[in-house]
Order: structure tokens, then C-alpha cells, then sequence
């Protein structure tokens, strides 16, 4: 795979600190791309010593924090080339016992702020007449489980935002796909299931093991590249075979 083009400028990673949106920097970082690195607790991202990278510490939420960040991007490697929209929670509940404050936490980390995120990238993508927007559904989004109606709520509304965006944005250039992923082996997941869970969900895995952060962010990667030029409006289900239909 060839690296997404430099030259048109920084890739806008949220969720940056931890997990897939932490692989996802790493990989852009290793292939020489400029990273815009955005995360609530930046953590370990303010350590790394690279020229390519910028960070930035940003709550998906705060539409004045997305604009100021974009900007400030902008102002430094000249444009965005692309948006990866990764900072996310998954807090599983029993439907009767989800809370109002659950509910609108979910929604508005999940799916607010990846609003607010890629109306603030749109008019720079639009300004040079390209740009890759990636977005972050899940399996939970097309095959549920209980407990996750909140968070399924919320990524089946990924799917329809990135349907919506993709065909309101083709005709300047501008590409728009989400991925949707099955269970994958980071924190997120392990800070909520028990291990002898993930295991079972290993072994039910037609591939017999659990995703990678890796295998997310190299489908981000192509997402992003110049490769997927006619990939738009697709929602890429990287699950090992896992809930096809």
C-alpha cells in the first residue's frame, strides 16, 4: 500500500491516545504523514519527538475546541488531506437501566462530535477539492447485542451520516467512508467484558481470534490513501467473517 499523499497536507486523527486511533497515528507517522493527533487525555502522544506530528488536547464535543484544533492544523501543514473520527465509549447497560445522562453521553461523544469534527474539515477539504473522511460505526450498528441499544443507537447513526456526507460531497472530490468493526482486543472493550468473554468471543470468531488494532487502522490506511479513489459512501466491515448478513 502507498502512503496517503503528504503533500495535501495533515491527517486529523481523533481518539488519538489509545487504541485504534493510537495505531492509526503510529502507522501515518511511520509512513511520513502529517498526524494531527486529537485526544481528550493526549497521554503518551505530548512524549513523541516527530516534526510530523501535532497534538492537540480536544473534546469531540466542545465545537469550539474542534474549530480552533482544525484551524491550528491548517496553519501548520497548510491543509487536511483527512479525518479519522475515532474517539469514542462503549458502557453497556440493561435497556431499562440506561439513563438519560447515558444516553446523551453516548450520543453526544458518538456522534456529536464526529458532527462537529467533520463540519469543521469540510469547507478546507472543499476549498482544495479533495479529502478522505473516515468514520467509526461497528458491528453493533447492523447486528446488536443487549445491552448496547444506546451505543447501537448511536453507530447505526454513523452509517446514515456517512451515506448523507458521501453523496452531499463527491462532487468535490471529497470521499467519505466509515468502517465497522467487530470486537477488536483494545482497552475499550477489556475495560468492560471479563477476559474469559473476550476469549469465547474469540473462539466464536470464524477466524478463531480477535481483531487487531492493527487490522483497523490498515483498513483506515486504505481508506485514506489515493488507492480507495472510488470507495465512497461504503461502510467496511473488518470483523473476521463475523456477522455477514
Amino acid at each position: 500500500m502507498s502512503k496517503p499523499d503528504t503533500n495535501q497536507g495533515a491527517v486529523i486523527v481523533t481518539g488519538a491516545g489509545s487504541g485504534i486511533g493510537a495505531e492509526i497515528t503510529r502507522l501515518l507517522l511511520a509512513r511520513g504523514t502529517t498526524v494531527s493527533a486529537w485526544d481528550i487525555r493526549p497521554g503518551d502522544l505530548n512524549r513523541v519527538n516527530d516534526a510530523n506530528l501535532m497534538v492537540h488536547e480536544v473534546d469531540t464535543r466542545d465545537k469550539g475546541a474542534v474549530e480552533k484544533a482544525t484551524a491550528a492544523t491548517k496553519e501548520r501543514f497548510g491543509t487536511v488531506s483527512g479525518l479519522s473520527a475515532c474517539a469514542g465509549i462503549f458502557r453497556p447497560k440493561p435497556f431499562l437501566e440506561v439513563t438519560e445522562d447515558d444516553w446523551n453521553e453516548h450520543f453526544n461523544i458518538n456522534l456529536k462530535g464526529v458532527l462537529f469534527c467533520c463540519q469543521a474539515v469540510l469547507p478546507v477539504m472543499r476549498a482544495q477539492q479533495s479529502g478522505s473522511i473516515v468514520l467509526w460505526s461497528s458491528g453493533l450498528g447492523r447486528s446488536p447485542k443487549p445491552r448496547t441499544a444506546h451505543y447501537a443507537a448511536t453507530k447505526g447513526g454513523i452509517l446514515g451520516l456517512t451515506r448523507v456526507l458521501a453523496l452531499e460531497t463527491a462532487k468535490q472530490g471529497i470521499r467519505v467512508n466509515c468502517i465497522s468493526p467487530g470486537i477488536a482486543d483494545t482497552a475499550m472493550p477489556r475495560a468492560v467484558y471479563p477476559g474469559e468473554l473476550m476469549e469465547a468471543r474469540a473462539q466464536d470468531n470464524p477466524m478463531k481470534r480477535l481483531a487487531t488494532a492493527n487490522d483497523m487502522a490498515e483498513a483506515a490506511l486504505f481508506l485514506l490513501d489515493d488507492e480507495s479513489s472510488y470507495f465512497t459512501g461504503q461502510d467496511i466491515r473488518v470483523n473476521g467473517g463475523k456477522d455477514l448478513f
